[in-house]
């Protein structure tokens, strides 16, 4: 039923109430009947008026509409050939001057952010594995309403668990939160939540890995993929406080198109659980797009068919692999240099006289804005051509999504 239908019926009810609750004033009146004085005529007139134009103002309160934009990006990595180039041009901004009128088009920011930060041992240039971004090269998060970023990666520890430390710590600073990393495993999984214009939405983070070791290494400090049990308890724990619930991970094999299963076991479970939607990074590439039908409650419904999701699932739910890279430095193919921001817009009709369970947001659309590096650290928004071919590559033939 549309948001229209729904609205209609609501006004509806809320007039009969009227009705009948201006009715039920009248009949207690001792004087209601055919002897009544047209004075008393007039004041019951001015009573049900009343409560025609309470009924009124409750419509009006609950056609109001609540809504928010934000953009969710790939891999954003401050170091090596990145914090090279900032260096050269003296220039901390530099990375995101080309997406500035996106950055700041939107309620608030999000992505994934690839190295610690460190004001002692910051890798500048070079080829190393191991990143640690100059702490003053990072003021353009901020700057760029980034307010959000997932720690959880496989660089979370090239500066050591004190790294990791200090890099959240200084993040929260900068009144940027974050998910996926803490001090204990309980802080690792703890959700974060943004609001904006009225909504809540609430983000938590985890990763295949830690240290760049294909996953052997566990620790107490960062989420993982593969806890499912963390996974569910964190998402049921949101829904009764969350309009909406983005579960972000870290994970795939590197330079491929498709999800590995690693994947696609966390992005299902986490809708199922009751995340709205799955947000990953880490292949460097753009990765397919699924519109996931959750596990029914009625084992008759099932899952549908791949591709036929969209048309048969009356709730499909978006799970984006991979957004490749955002902002980095390999710039050694047209693949990594591509990336893929979602500029994602929800809306809440609030409802302040009806009593009821907690309604989530809606999901009105999700924009998909291909990007180009440059210069070993500068996306763009990628040209009409550039962008046909990006979403190609992943079977998209329009850059917007609706449910």
């Amino acid at each position: 039923m549309s948001r229209s239908n729904i609205t209609k019926i609501i006004i509806g009810v809320l007039f009969a109430l009227a009705i009948v609750l201006g009715l039920i004033q009248h009949n207690r009146d001792p004087y209601f009947g055919s002897n009544k004085t047209t004075y008393q005529l007039a004041a019951a007139d001015k009573s049900l008026k009343t409560y025609f134009d309470q009924a009124k103002d409750m419509a009006k309160q609950a056609d109001l509409k609540n809504g928010t934009t934000f953009l969710a990006v790939g891999d954003i990595m401050l170091s090596r050939n990145v914090a090279a180039e900032i260096k050269k041009q003296n220039d901390p901004a530099l990375p995101f001057r080309q997406m500035a009128d996106i950055l700041k088009s939107t309620d608030f920011n999000f992505g994934n952010f690839e190295n610690p930060i460190s004001s002692t041992s910051p890798v500048i240039g070079g080829h190393s594995l191991i990143f640690g971004a100059p702490q003053k090269y990072t003021t353009g998060l901020k700057d760029y309403n980034f307010q959000i970023l997932n720690l959880a990666n496989n660089h979370a520890f090239d500066q050591g668990l004190k790294g990791l430390a200090y890099t959240k710590d200084y993040l929260n600073s900068l009144s940027i939160k974050t998910v996926g990393a803490g001090n204990n495993l309980d802080q690792a999984w703890t959700p974060a939540e943004i609001e904006a214009n009225g909504l809540k939405i609430c983000f938590i983070g985890a990763s295949y890995s830690s240290i760049n070791d294909g996953g052997k290494t566990v620790n107490d400090y960062v989420a993982r993929i593969d806890d499912v049990k963390n996974l569910k308890s964190s998402i049921s724990n949101l829904k009764s406080k969350c309009d909406f619930i983005v579960a972000t991970m870290h994970a795939g094999v590197e330079y491929v198109r498709q999800p590995n299963q690693a994947q696609t076991d966390f992005a299902h479970a986490a809708i199922d659980a009751g995340a709205d939607m799955v947000i990953g990074a880490h292949p460097h590439w753009i990765q397919t797009i699924e519109r996931y039908c959750p596990t029914p409650s009625s084992p008759a419904e099932g899952r549908m068919p791949a591709g036929q999701e969209r048309l048969n699932c009356p709730n499909p739910k978006f799970i984006f692999y991979s957004l490749g890279n955002f902002i980095f430095d390999q710039m050694w193919s047209r693949d990594t240099r591509e990336g893929l921001a979602l500029k994602i817009s929800l809306s809440k009709t609030s409802s302040p006289a009806l009593q009821g369970p907690k309604v989530p947001a809606s999901l009105e659309k999700i924009e998909l804005i291909p990007i180009i590096i440059d210069n070993y650290s500068t996306p763009r928004p990628a040209t009409e051509t550039e962008a046909k071919s990006i979403l190609k590559k992943i079977g998209e033939t329009k850059n917007f999504l609706v449910p």
